[in-house]
């Protein structure tokens, strides 16, 4: 059994190589040319500790079975009022998009939609790629660390086309009682019937379930078994309550969980910043901000249409490549754990790469 200083040991090498890997993918992902970027979030399990890192707003929650704890920390700007300050501290121009949709809203104009950081128009402050937005958006991610119940747990990670949609105490009840398959079929069905969908919605559920458990519907049954409906005429108008925060529940009591780490690597590990590729190259902001033609000016479309093929060819010409291949950080895993079930689904178009894939295979080279 290992001591809690070995623990904490051990969960700080593993947050170092995660902080690490990102950096890696943001510097392999530019050095290929790619203007467009994605959010990531990753979840490695090693035994009993869970290490979830997010950038961008496609969010995880844990399933008890009888509380629910968050496992990201939202960068998108808009209600992120820490990150607004850090961008603005640094000259970024907030706005959101104008009514003439080709930039940002003109000052006192309400504009449309969430605020957005320019050029680019990007959402969120934290991503992979993304580099016309400029050398603000990094790849650093929020870090969560929690020991996990000796009793299993289960993990949905979700884009933000469904938690646009949906609260994560929703989720958490609309598919606690049934397996991974049905339980990702049961979130799909639900927002893909929802009209106010406009985005895609990427799904993965995984259950970390010990040796002896069958199955998480049996393991959340004994945690919290089904209330009894009541009658009455008006019950079916009664609200329904959230589901507990695990950090809230009683230390005693089933389904308490306290977090082991809670960080935003940028602060905790500032030193990662000066490694991304996208800091070390001084004039690149003077490239960017050339219109084509060569005449002086930004560039406000949405990510920097305009700039595509001018940054390219700086790419080809001036920018230095690596030769490493990238892990697939957006993977779920359960490595480590005795037993798993996992299962993914998505819509719209789009890979669960805005949330992650449905592979084992996380962070190997880390």
């Amino acid at each position: 059994m290992a001591s809690p200083k070995e623990v904490e040991g051990f969960a700080e090498v593993v947050r170092q190589a995660i902080v690490e890997t990102f950096v890696r993918l943001d510097n392999d992902w530019i050095a290929v040319g790619h203007m467009s970027g994605t959010t990531v979030t990753a979840t490695i399990v090693i035994g009993y500790l869970l290490t979830v890192a997010n950038i961008g707003d496609s969010s995880a929650v844990l399933d008890t079975g009888c509380s629910i704890l968050e496992l990201t920390g939202s960068h998108r700007i808009q209600s992120n009022p820490e990150e607004q300050t850090r961008l603005r501290g640094a000259g970024c121009t907030l706005a959101p998009l104008g009514f003439h949709l080709q930039g940002p809203a003109r000052q006192g104009e309400l504009g449309v939609g969430p605020l957005r950081l320019w050029p680019g128009g990007l959402c969120v402050s934290r991503s992979v790629g993304d580099l016309d937005a400029g050398p603000e958006v990094v790849p650093l991610p929020h870090i969560r660390q929690v020991l996990l119940p000796s009793n299993g747990a289960r993990i949905i990670v979700c884009s933000d086309g469904v938690w646009d949609l949906m609260s994560l105490s929703k989720a958490v009840k609309l598919c606690r009682f049934k397996p991974a398959s049905a339980a990702t079929a049961a979130l799909m069905g639900a927002v893909s019937r929802d009209l106010r969908l406009l985005d895609d919605a990427s799904i993965i559920v995984v259950d970390m379930l010990p040796s002896d458990a069958t199955s998480w519907p049996t393991v959340a049954l004994k945690a919290n078994p089904k209330p009894e409906k009541s009658g009455g005429l008006f019950a079916c108008f009664r609200p329904e309550l959230d589901e507990p925060d695990s950090r809230d529940v009683h230390s005693s009591a089933p389904g308490h969980l306290a977090f082991l780490a809670d960080l935003d690597s940028l602060r905790v590990y500032p030193q990662m910043r000066a490694a991304l590729q996208r800091t070390q190259i001084q004039h690149l902001a003077t490239v960017l901000n050339n219109a084509v033609g060569g005449k002086p000016g930004i560039d406000y479309t949405m990510h920097g249409a305009n700039k595509v093929s001018l940054y390219r060819g700086y790419v080809e010409n001036g920018m230095p490549r690596t030769n490493s291949s990238s892990t697939a950080v957006a993977d779920v895993a359960s490595e480590g754990a005795n037993h798993s079930n996992h299962s993914a689904h998505s819509a719209g178009g789009t890979a669960v790469s805005e949330a992650s894939s449905p592979r084992r295979a996380m962070l190997r080279e880390a």
